[in-house]
């Protein structure tokens, strides 16, 4: 349709809604009922504007507890706290800015260069720190976005040029300005009726509109902002290296999507578990979770596995067998990923040496959930807060990582007072029974050592008297499968990245030549 037939079918469906408000207006005045009519229009749109104020203030606050892409690290979220703060910034900045190209350069700059300085303090220029392919990157994941957003949720986005928009926002001045020569006129035959009426007409109808025009515009600009910062803070934190369609692949692939809610993934059907190397994972199957098991010799780490696999494939000696890590396959009907469990050596009760924390922190490097496994009745829970705190400062000291989620594992819950019973099921969180007591005050002692874990669960793994395991750490670990398929895409990303850098350049070359040789040959002469 062209632009012509628009405008006429435009033009003839409001022309008879301008001529009933015209006639309309006309009547109530020469009847006299002008006055009248106006105050319940002017109370009805004082009630607009009270809830236009109310849902704009809801949706700001919305807007600002939108929860945070899992994969980030905690550099990545003080990156964040920088957008937010530029979009909670846009009540002071001029209205006639928001319609110049210019000012959306300048922001994209400005932000870029607050965000460098985050990631590299050093840095006086943003684009100095990296590639061109990764700023064209930036530039086409953030547009395609935009333009979703546009198209999706601004009517008339796509028939309607700049130079309209421009015009809109013109139209609105001028209505302004004609609405100011009415009043004026009106005052001079009835000045009290037209005062009155026009205090209702700026504090009911005025309003109103104003927040609905400077709700759109900030809206919009709030998106720009967030979106160029979203892309940023990947852009410096070294994700994008692997390209548009990787990182979307990547990003699809772990139940991901930027700005969006996790893609909820179906459960598999149950295969026998089995130790050694993974299997390739097929194209059509969901990604697995990395668990790795971290804690002191004979807490019960083995035993914690042969319970999750449902068989004997763990041994359970007294001493460990071996320094290195062992890997297990496990898949649950009630758990939607595969999981690879990843069992560590233990340490003893003065704490882990330095060759067994850089041994372990490289599993959990590798791994998408830790299960920290302390014994419920180990007096010795000060090695496991020390290794853990270890632990925690060694990702510390690379803030290109994200420490995985925790869970605190209590076993041995059997042996808690009083010993010589256990009668499961029982109900920790709220039972009256002596065991069940036991149980909430050994997950009360252990918060204490570990306050800033995603989660503690007591159980049983003994042979013959499983408890828990089911019932309260294949859930546990259910609701944070979200979260570490999070840490596997930020692994996956940086691994992606750093691999095949030099194959890439050859292959540029090899690609440039060919291109050089082409030109050279097709301007020879025949």
């Amino acid at each position: 349709m062209t632009r012509a037939r628009i405008i006429t079918l435009v033009v003839l469906v409001v022309l008879p809604i301008l001529f009933l408000v015209g006639t309309g207006a006309y009547h109530l005045w020469s009847t006299g009922w002008a006055f009248w009519a106006w105050w319940p229009m002017g109370l009805s749109l004082a009630l607009a504007y009270v809830l236009a104020w109310r849902w704009q203030k809801q949706i700001r606050r919305r807007q600002a507890e939108d929860p945070e892409h899992l994969h980030w690290t905690d550099r990545d979220r003080l990156a964040w706290k920088t957008v937010e703060e530029r979009v909670k910034a846009a009540d002071a900045i001029e209205s006639d800015k928001f319609g110049q190209p210019r000012f959306y350069y300048d922001t994209a700059e400005e932000l870029a260069g607050e965000l460098a300085h985050i990631y590299r303090p050093d840095a006086t220029d943003p684009v100095g720190l990296v590639t061109v392919p990764e700023i064209l990157t930036v530039i086409e994941l953030a547009s395609h976005d935009l333009n979703e957003l546009a198209r999706t949720y601004v009517p008339g986005s796509h028939l309607m040029t700049v130079d309209h928009w421009r015009t809109a926002r013109k139209a609105i001045d001028w209505y302004r300005q004609a609405s100011n020569v009415y009043w004026l006129a009106s005052a001079v035959f009835d000045p009290i009726k037209t005062a009155v009426r026009y205090a209702a007409a700026k504090y009911g109808m005025g309003k109103p509109l104003e927040l609905f025009q400077q709700n759109v515009i900030l809206w919009f600009y709030s998106a720009y902002v967030r979106r160029l910062g979203f892309y940023l803070i990947e852009l410096y934190s070294g994700r994008l290296k692997v390209g548009t369609e990787r990182y979307r692949e990547l990003m699809k692939e772990h139940g991901m999507e930027p700005g969006g809610p996790a893609v909820v993934v179906t459960p598999e059907p149950r295969e026998t578990a089995s130790p050694g190397p993974p299997e390739p994972p097929k194209p059509a199957r969901p990604k697995g979770v990395s668990i790795v098991l971290v804690g002191q010799v004979k807490a019960g780490k083995s035993s914690l596995v042969n319970a999750l696999l449902g068989e004997r494939k763990a041994a359970t000696d007294v001493l460990p067998l071996t320094r290195e890590v062992t890997k297990y396959e496990l898949v649950s009907p009630g758990v939607p990923a595969h999981l690879t469990l990843l069992d560590t050596a233990g340490y003893g009760r003065a704490g882990a040496d330095a060759d067994n924390l850089e041994e372990t922190a490289g599993a959990v490097q590798a791994s998408d959930l830790l299960l920290l496994v302390t014994h419920a009745r180990n007096p010795a829970r000060k090695a496991d807060a020390d290794f853990y705190a270890r632990l925690r400062q060694w990702f510390k000291d690379r803030p290109h990582l994200r420490f995985p989620p925790v869970l605190v594992v209590l076993t041995h819950v059997d042996l808690l007072t009083p010993a010589m019973e256990w009668a499961p099921p029982y109900d920790w969180a709220g039972g009256t029974r002596t065991k069940e007591r036991s149980m909430a005050d050994a997950v009360a002692g252990a918060k204490e050592s570990f306050p800033d874990v995603n989660g503690l669960v007591p159980c049983c793994a003994a042979e013959g008297k499983v408890w828990g395991v089911e019932e309260e750490l294949l859930p546990a670990i259910v609701a944070l499968l979200g979260e570490a398929k999070a840490v596997s895409l930020l692994r996956c990303l940086h691994a992606e990245a750093d691999e095949g850098k030099v194959k890439k350049v050859f292959g540029q070359l090899w690609a440039a030549g060919r291109k050089a040789i082409d030109l050279v040959w097709s301007g020879l002469p025949r």
